[in-house]
Order: structure tokens, then sequence, then C-alpha cells
């Protein structure tokens, strides 16, 4: 089997969209016979290109005589038309993703299509890939950038979460390239350019710390061998390394990553296909060409196979790797175990054995594709690979309950100093009060971005997404608050004997408890500072300190709606405390209008009531084991702890409280 994951098509017509919208400039297909057309942009060429983008009778047959079994088939980035109305946008795609079936429906599996989205508009651009998944659609092509904004884009991560929900598999192309007025000649936009953007694409999911929160079952690609990223990785490293500032948000350097991404073979040069496998491994590499068009690799997969690589490595960047991008299996298909058992039949002697993949020859025609060798029969007369075409797909490995939750090098990391027995409780509950403020921080980036966009008058259930997602924080914060009790089993003495283990190490030190504090909008500087000599930890608070947080955003939304007047430039704290605080009363007091609100106020006040909780537990949980000793950090122990109980996260939700009117109850006569 040998797989291309990168080439392209065009239908050979679609509505003339100039008439449809009513505005000028829209791709068009000018027909110059003799089997080719001309792409026009409004009245501008763009490029000429051959009947085999339309065509997959003459696509088929290109492909028997280049020696490919499969092809991956996604629209020219010429179509995107993010810079159009979002609305237009969808009509565009819904056309090039049908056309693209359509096209598929007719190649016997051989053809496999992946969609287009609007993804200026995020809940279009998802809506728009499931649609399109349903209908038969692997995966997606996005474009590096949609205007100014790069893939880490909060927006675009949002759509990228919802692919790896979808397991669509992403691909990334180059478009819309940058300096056009500095390249006008030689085509340096798409041999300079092109490369510079798909780094640009990969450093911002990086530095961002995109990776980081994203799903590892996220399948994403990026064309032409990721541009320029693994000859500069060494740069983007070594800058991370030695100047905070290069760090971003990501927090592990660069090279950490290279994991989470794969990258396909259009590098057109030995030495060039060489250090790709150096950076990226032989398991994040596929065969693309980029076909048809003239910058791409003439003779398909030319490049891998004539390399010195063994023959493993060749099988996994042939096929292997692009079925498990694309979320198929490995085995063979049913086509080809119905072709084995019926020659089983007719010669009792044949063994069900897997033929290795085989080298395109592009010797016209001559190649012998694996259907071809188990059934003898012409490949047009052959059912469809059901591995690419329908949902009733086997995984590639079986996925068990340990490997996907990476249940044994979870159980490692559980690491005691001593032989107390109870030094493991201590170690699982600290461990799994991390876990929890990952899932926190999780949740809680959601609402906040779900307030934002309230705030920025993108409404569509908004609120309602923000307060389920705060009822899980709370949830949440009601089991860290109970699992102090299970601390407490513990004897003081047991803990004595390897508490000394512990010095200089502190709860105190952990960052993600400090990150919920600054997301909710509890910033001390002084604490930021404490995380100084960890450049990882302080870039990541450092990120949450100056963004805007769930407080910020909160009343950003209710300024939005109208119900926080604009506050005077010269008010004070204490006045603009007491405008927020009036807001929320007067939310209150129209529960018919604000129901969503109130149940999101209700969720922020119990996530605060549930952290005092927390903090009086831990408190009397130090004082049940330590009594009053200081830390093993150096704090004062109990009566440091003590200090914080009168933090709020959000005190105008409760001092609104005390603003509410009480009305006047007429005694009944």
């Amino acid at each position: 089997m040998v797989i291309d994951i990168h080439s392209h098509f065009f239908p050979e017509s679609w509505p003339d969209f100039s008439v449809r919208f009513g505005t000028p400039d829209w791709p068009w297909l000018k027909h110059l016979g003799n089997g080719e057309a001309m792409v026009m942009v409004g009245s501008r060429e763009f490029r000429r290109i051959p009947q085999v983008c339309w065509d997959p009778v003459l696509r088929l047959e290109e492909l028997d005589r280049q020696g490919l079994d499969v092809q991956v088939i996604s629209a020219t980035p010429v179509l995107f038309s993010y810079g159009r109305p979002a609305e237009e946008a969808l009509e565009v795609a819904r056309i090039f993703n049908e056309a693209a079936l359509e096209m598929c429906s007719r190649a016997h599996g051989r053809l496999i299509p992946i969609c287009q989205v609007p993804l200026q508009d995020i809940d279009l651009a998802c809506a728009e890939l499931t649609r399109s998944m349903k209908a038969g659609h692997r995966g997606v092509q996005i474009g590096n950038h949609v205007g100014m904004k790069n893939l880490d884009d909060p927006g675009i991560i949002t759509f990228l979460h919802h692919c790896a929900d979808e397991g669509a598999a992403v691909l990334v192309h180059p478009w819309d390239m940058m300096a056009p007025e500095r390249m006008p000649n030689y085509m340096m936009p798409w041999t300079v350019a092109m490369p510079a953007e798909t780094q640009l694409a990969v450093s911002a999911l990086i530095l961002s710390g995109a990776f980081d929160t994203l799903p590892r079952s996220l399948r994403i690609c990026f064309a032409h061998g990721g541009g320029s990223f693994a000859f500069l990785l060494g740069r983007l490293q070594n800058a991370w390394t030695h100047q905070p500032l290069c760090r971003g948000a990501s927090q592990f350097p660069p090279m950490h990553y290279v994991d989470r991404f794969s990258v396909d073979s259009a590098v057109f040069d030995q030495r060039s296909l060489k250090l790709l496998i150096d950076v990226m491994g032989e398991d994040r590499i596929m065969l693309g060409s980029d076909y048809p068009y003239p910058l791409g690799e003439q003779h398909i997969g030319e490049l891998i196979c004539t390399s010195d690589l063994p023959a493993d490595s060749k099988t996994k960047l042939l096929s292997s790797n692009a079925e498990r991008w694309l979320g198929v299996s490995t085995t063979t298909s049913d086509m080809d175990h119905e072709s084995r058992a019926g020659q089983a039949k007719r010669d009792p002697t044949m063994r069900d054995t897997t033929t290795a993949v085989a080298c395109p020859s592009g010797d016209n025609g001559s190649h012998s594709l694996e259907q071809q060798r188990m059934s003898g029969a012409p490949v047009d007369m052959q059912a469809p690979d059901r591995r690419f075409g329908g949902h009733d797909l086997s995984p590639e490995i079986q996925l068990t309950y340990g490997s996907y939750l990476h249940v044994p090098e979870l159980l490692l990391l559980q690491q005691p100093s001593s032989p107390t027995h109870d030094e493991l409780l201590f170690i699982i509950i600290h461990q799994t009060y991390e876990l929890w403020f990952k899932e926190l921080l999780h949740d809680l980036d959601a609402v906040v971005e779900s307030l934002a966009r309230v705030a920025s008058r993108q409404w569509h259930d908004q609120v309602y997404e923000a307060a389920r997602l705060l009822r899980r924080c709370t949830e949440i914060m009601r089991v860290l608050v109970n699992q102090f009790t299970i601390l407490e089993t513990m004897l003081p003495t047991h803990f004595m004997a390897f508490r000394g283990k512990l010095e200089p190490a502190s709860g105190f030190q952990s960052e993600q408890f400090r990150e919920i504090e600054f997301l909710c909008g509890l910033k001390d500087e002084k604490f930021l500072r404490q995380h100084a000599r960890e450049p990882e930890a302080y870039a990541r608070l450092e990120r949450r300190f100056h963004a805007p947080s769930l407080h910020d955003v909160f009343f950003d939304a209710l300024a939005a709606i109208g119900k926080l007047p604009a506050i005077p430039q010269n008010a004070s704290e204490d006045e603009r405390f007491q405008l927020r605080a009036e807001a929320i009363r007067n939310i209150y007091e129209d529960e018919h209008n604000y129901r969503d609100w109130i149940d999101t106020c209700e969720r922020l006040t119990e996530f605060d009531e549930l952290m005092v909780a927390w903090r009086l537990r831990h408190i009397q949980v130090v004082e049940r084991i330590i009594g009053a000793r200081h830390g093993t950090g150096g704090s004062e122990g109990a009566a440091y702890l003590r200090t914080t109980l009168a933090k709020r996260l959000f005190p105008e939700l409760w001092e609104a409280r005390t603003m509410l009117h009480q009305p006047d109850v007429t005694p009944a006569r």
C-alpha cells in the first residue's frame, strides 16, 4: 500500500461566485481545451491545471502509472475564502466539499477527501467539519493563518480541539504568503515565503503553549516537510534556553514537541529528507507529493524509495504513518480479505501473508498494485477500500485501558524517599491535587473564552456554556476539599518519619495553584517573583499575571450586555467596586430575564466559597498533623495559612448580597 497524503483537486465547474455574492475577484475556471484549464482570480490568471484535477478516470490512470494505491485530495488554498464574509465562505466550502465527495465516489476507494471550512468563524467551521466527517471526509485542510491570526489564536485552538474530538486528520497548508511586495519575481512566495509561513505556524503552536493543552489524540500534519522548521529548530531551541522572552507559555523546550505533529515528505532532496528524519523521527513523516502542480514531486515517492532507508522505515513513510494519521487500520481491507478467502478456496496451499509495501515504479502501468496482486481483477472493477470510506474501522493497534491512560508510566511516578508506609499516600494525594488543578485550569480557560466571546458580542450559548463548566469546577473543588479527610488518616508520627526528607519543598510552591489564583483574578506580584529562578514556571505565571482574568472578562461581558455602566477613568477603586457590585445586584433582581447570568453568578460564588473551604481544611489538616510548626518550605505553617482565609476571588458577588433590596411586605388585613 502506497498512500500520498498531499494532493489537490479542482471541480470541473462551480457557480459564478461574483454573481452569487455580488463581489469581485472570486476564483473561477476557464477551460482551454486539450485537457487543460486556467484558474482565474477575477481577471487575473492564477494557475494552469491539467484535467486530472477534476477527472477521476484520468486521475486513477495517473495513480497506476505512478504506482500509487491511494491519494488524499484536498482543495487548493486559493479556494479557502477566509477573507470573505463567513456565511459566503461556508457556502463555498460546502460546494467544494461536496465536489470532492462526488469525485471520490467514482474512484473506487482510491481517492480520499479532506474538507475545507470557513475558519474565520469557529462555530461555522466546527459545524462544517462535523457535517463533512459524517458525509465521508477523513479530515480537514486548513491554512496556516486567518488574516493576522496565527494558529495559536484561541478560536483556532478551539477548532483544533474539535478536530481531535471528531477524529479528523488535519493538514496545515501555507497560503496567503507574507511580504509579497518584496517577492514579486521567480515564484519566491512559493519557494521562500511558504516554508517560512509553515515554520511560523508550528512555532506558534509550540511557544504559545497550545500543544500543552491540545489533546495528544489530535492528528495534525504540516505540508512541505514542515517548511523551514526542522532546519531552524536548533535556533529556536537555543533562543528558548537562553532568552526567557523566547519561551512564551510553552512548558518545555521546542524539541520536546516534535512528537505532537507530523510532516509530509515534500522536501525533494535526500539530505533534507535525512535531516527531517533525524529531527522528526521516521514515525512522523508521510509521503506527500503536492500533485499535480509543477512544484510537487514529479515521480511520486521517488525520494523515499531511492533513499538508503531500511525497508521497514520506507513502509512507515509510504503507508503506515498515513494510515495512522487518517485513523484507519494497517490490517488488510475487507476487500483484500474477501479476495484472499476466495483464492484460498481455489488453492488450499495459499498462505495468508501481508505483502510488503512496493515503491512506486513510474513505469507507465507495469506496476502491480496490491489489490491487483491479491485478487487478479482490474482496479476499476474492484470494490472500494473500506478502510478509507466507512466508519466501521478497526484501530491500528488494539487500544486498551492501560495504553490509553498510560497507566504503566503513571504508576512509576510515585517514588517514596523513605520506607515509611504512609509516604506513598502523601505522594498520591498531592499528585492527585495537581491533576485536578490541571483540569481546573483547562475548564476555567474555557470559561474565560466563553465570557470573552460575550464581551465581543458573540452570544451563541456562551453564558450557558460558562455556567456548565463552572458547575464542573465547583464539583472538582468539592472533591479537593473532601480529599483532606483521606490525608487525616495518617498519624502525625508517621508523617514525622519522612517529613525531614521533604525540605525545602512545600505546597506553597505549587505553580498550578498559583496559576488558578492568577487566572481567577487574585494576582500578587510577589508570588510571581518567587518563581524567578524557574524559567518555565515563571513564563507560565507571567503570562497568567498579565492576561485578562476570569474576573476581568466576567465584568467585561456584563458591560457588553448593558448591565455594567461605563466606569469613569478617574473613578477610585472603591467606586469601581461599588459599580460592579450594583451590576450584580441588578441582575439578581431581574431574575426573569437573566436566569443564565444568575446561574453563572451562583457558580462563581460557590467556587469562591469552596476555595475558602479548601484553605480552611488545609489549615485544619496542617494543625492536626504538625501543630504550630513552620512549613518545610520555611513558611509559618498554619499561622500563614490563616491569613489567606480572607481572600475572595469575586468579592463583588458577596457584596451584592448586602445590597439587595428587601421588598416591603404589607401584613394582610
